[in-house]
């Protein structure tokens, strides 16, 4: 049986697709690596008794997964509120890409002390929230839960 692998790392450098994508494996953070230098909060010793995956109303469907019983009632628990794929469809992706853009500008405008520069990135900021705002209540934001479904 192999070893509960919840998050990827007892196969590979851990998840590739970090809340579906939105974010590469260099956000993981710190959670493979405790001071002993081998466990983290990540890493199950325990042995696998499910394989399972998460998959939502529309179809989206995350990647098979060997788990332990604690770890299917976390996910089931905690991990299963929304499915990532859409809440975060290409159109907020896109959306949310420009407002990190427009709120980095409005720091160097910020700092350089230029009102006028700031105050119109603030107007193009407000629009592109309405924006995000448009997408949510025509429901191309959705927020959809996930079912763990187990794998024979």
């Amino acid at each position: 049986m192999p070893r509960c692998n919840p998050y990827g790392y007892a196969t590979d450098a851990g998840p590739k697709h970090l809340m579906g994508g939105f974010y590469g494996p260099e956000y993981a953070g710190n959670q493979t690596v405790l001071p002993d230098g081998v466990h983290g909060p990540a890493i199950c010793e325990r042995p696998a008794t499910v394989r399972a995956r998460m998959v939502c109303a529309f179809d989206h469907v995350g990647p098979i997964m060997d788990l332990c019983q604690q770890h299917v009632r976390e996910l089931q628990s905690r991990m299963s509120d929304t499915c990532t794929r859409c809440v975060w469809p290409e159109e907020a992706r896109g959306l949310d890409e420009s407002m990190n853009r427009v709120m980095r500008s409005m720091a160097d405008a910020r700092a350089d002390g230029d009102l006028p520069r700031l105050h119109a990135l603030n107007s193009s900021l407000d629009d592109l929230r309405h924006a995000m705002d448009e997408l949510r209540d025509r429901g191309v934001i959705r927020k959809v839960p996930l079912t763990l479904i187990e794998i024979s």
